[in-house]
């Protein structure tokens, strides 16, 4: 990130829920977390926290960009999801056993963000595409806050 500067970095208490939909298999995930909310030049805003799950530290970095949202999550299984309700997004997930090209679909994106305050809540409807065939569909409810 050279040439950029941290303007502000603040803690944060992250607290997510995510709702998956596979093949008719519904599970629900949810955990609270450590964070900053991170401003770059005034203008760029990220949420990082550290996902503790099943044995693993898996970082991720939540761009809050105005009516959309990226999620990068730096694992074993890279992932970046673009969210964007105007229109479907591409990704690349990497898995043991080769690149899987999909689409993202998202159905519903609300984004409360107080900057000022360093708190808001995101919720994301999504599904995921290869092709014809959706994969899955997806909840995501984040809250975060001082």
């Amino acid at each position: 990130m050279e040439g950029l500067k941290i303007k502000q970095e603040e803690a944060v208490k992250i607290k997510l829920k995510t709702i998956t939909m596979i093949d008719g298999q519904k599970e629900e995930f949810s955990f609270t977390e450590a964070g900053r909310l991170v401003t770059l030049n005034e203008h760029q805003h990220y949420l990082t926290y550290i996902e503790h799950q099943a044995g693993q530290s898996i970082p991720v970095r939540i761009r809050l960009d105005e009516g959309q949202l990226m999620v990068t999550r730096d694992g074993a299984r890279r992932t970046r999801l673009h969210f964007d309700p105007q229109q479907s997004t591409q990704t690349r997930y990497k898995t043991e056993y080769g690149v899987i090209n999909l689409e993202v679909l998202t159905d519903r994106l609300l984004s409360l963000i107080d900057l000022d305050q360093a708190s808001g809540t995101l919720q994301v409807d999504y599904r995921l595409k290869n092709g014809a065939m959706v994969l899955g569909k997806y909840h995501l409810d984040l809250n975060f806050r001082r």
